[in-house]
């Protein structure tokens, strides 16, 4: 019995230990996994538990070699325990407690950082930092001063001489006009700043500079070249005209439907005076994309006028009178001799157009053209050639209000007034032009 009695303790001691060492073997991930953190490294941290970790004394050497090497943390003590680093000691600025803090962070193995880290409040810990880095600006300044000099006499040096070119004059062999003689000194001007200003990045050591430079300047000047279009077009344009001088002062053009004389080209404009007295001003770029027709620089020029003959007339003999009257007029030229032509057989009359050749050196080409119309009237109603109209008049008389025969004094021929009618140049519309010229503080880039 006392053997039964034994046997059964024992079972049950055993069936006991079996049963406490199953619920210790159920119990215990959930105790270890309610005792584990649920962050149990900082996120900075790189060092993982199955790793290896470096000692404490290890990490404890590194910090402090690297904080030593930092000028603002040299004063910063550090000490590891258990893979958690402490630091104590003092800084100059309160962000820089902040900045250890995070550095020793960044240390593989360690797990913690803990800080006592104080910001100086004594005036002169604040002010000699101060002082030290302005001692090192001013020694730095004085490391540049020997380049930053080069670099302003070369400045200077640039400077002076763009403005130096800028005064100079065209030479007279060139034979440039002073608005294109001006566009070339501009142009060499910009080129030797441009110079100046390489040479003295370059001696800055800032050289990827002047590509920005170089890139926005053509960038801005693309879009100052989009938004001022017609301020350089007509700006070139006047280089172009002042270059090719097509006209003179003075001369008398024709230009996009208007006539006057020419005053004055400037960079914009050129202004013309009309013939009735007017200031015409026209771009430059209208009157270089224009039809240009320049009546003064060929002095001999043709006038023409049309007469209606009439159907029975002998035409021959209606051009020989014609002719005749202007071959006598003073101002027609000898060489190129005038001539007459049939131009149109009409219902009633048949038109015939003379022409005459002017020297407007010698003579007025409007004076001319009108006294040759009169004149060749007067010799052709002369001869009795007919000039029909296209209306009928009817004229009743009574006996007494006929005039009295003889009482009517004849006129001279057309050929005896032909060779004294005046036809000298009046020369009014161009005093206006000089003395436009006179009062005027518009600069003038045509020769006169």
């Amino acid at each position: 019995m006392e053997l039964v009695r034994l046997f059964g303790t024992l079972m049950t001691a055993s069936l006991r230990g079996v049963l406490i060492l199953l619920a210790s073997s159920l119990l215990l991930p959930l105790g270890a996994a309610a005792q584990t953190p649920a962050e149990p490294f900082p996120a900075t941290s790189r060092w993982h538990p199955q790793e290896a970790a470096p000692a404490d004394s290890v990490l404890q050497a590194r910090l402090r070699g690297v904080f030593g090497e930092i000028e603002a943390f040299q004063d910063v003590r550090v000490t590891v325990r258990n893979r958690v680093a402490h630091l104590e000691g003092a800084v100059v600025q309160p962000q820089e407690a902040t900045e250890a803090e995070a550095l020793a962070r960044q240390f593989e193995g360690v797990l913690y950082v803990t800080s006592d880290l104080t910001a100086e409040s004594d005036l002169a810990d604040r002010v000699i930092p101060a002082v030290d880095r302005l001692e090192k600006y001013a020694r730095g300044l004085l490391d540049f001063l020997p380049v930053g000099g080069l670099a302003l006499i070369v400045l200077l040096f640039t400077f002076g001489l763009s403005r130096w070119i800028g005064a100079w004059e065209a030479p007279r062999a060139l034979r440039l006009s002073p608005l294109a003689w001006g566009l070339v000194r501009r142009v060499v001007q910009g080129g030797v700043v441009l110079v100046g200003l390489v040479i003295a990045f370059d001696l800055f050591g800032v050289t990827s500079l002047v590509g920005a430079l170089l890139g926005t300047a053509g960038v801005a000047g693309l879009a100052i070249g989009f938004a001022f279009r017609d301020i350089i077009e007509n700006y070139l344009a006047g280089v172009l005209l002042s270059l090719r001088q097509p006209f003179r002062v003075n001369d008398v053009v024709s230009i996009a439907d208007h006539e006057g004389r020419v005053v004055r080209l400037t960079a914009r404009e050129l202004v013309l005076l009309t013939f009735d007295g007017n200031h015409v001003r026209l771009p430059n770029a209208t009157v270089f994309k224009s039809v240009l027709v320049n009546y003064t620089l060929n002095p001999r020029r043709l006038f023409f006028f049309d007469v209606g003959i009439g159907v029975a007339e002998d035409l021959a003999d209606a051009q020989r009178v014609g002719v005749e009257t202007l071959d006598a007029m003073n101002g027609v030229m000898e060489d190129p001799t005038p001539f007459a032509r049939v131009r149109e057989l009409g219902d009633s009359s048949v038109v015939v157009r003379y022409h005459g050749w002017v020297n407007q050196n010698d003579a007025d080409f409007f004076k001319v053209q009108s006294e040759a119309l009169r004149l060749v009237k007067q010799a052709l109603d002369d001869e009795g050639i007919e000039m029909p109209e296209p209306t009928y008049r009817l004229h009743l008389y009574q006996a007494e209000d006929l005039p009295e025969e003889g009482a009517v004094t004849p006129a001279a021929s057309a050929v005896e007034q032909a060779a004294a009618i005046d036809v000298v140049p009046d020369g009014e519309l161009e005093a206006q032009v000089e003395e436009e010229l006179r009062t005027s503080d518009e600069p003038n880039f045509l020769s006169e």
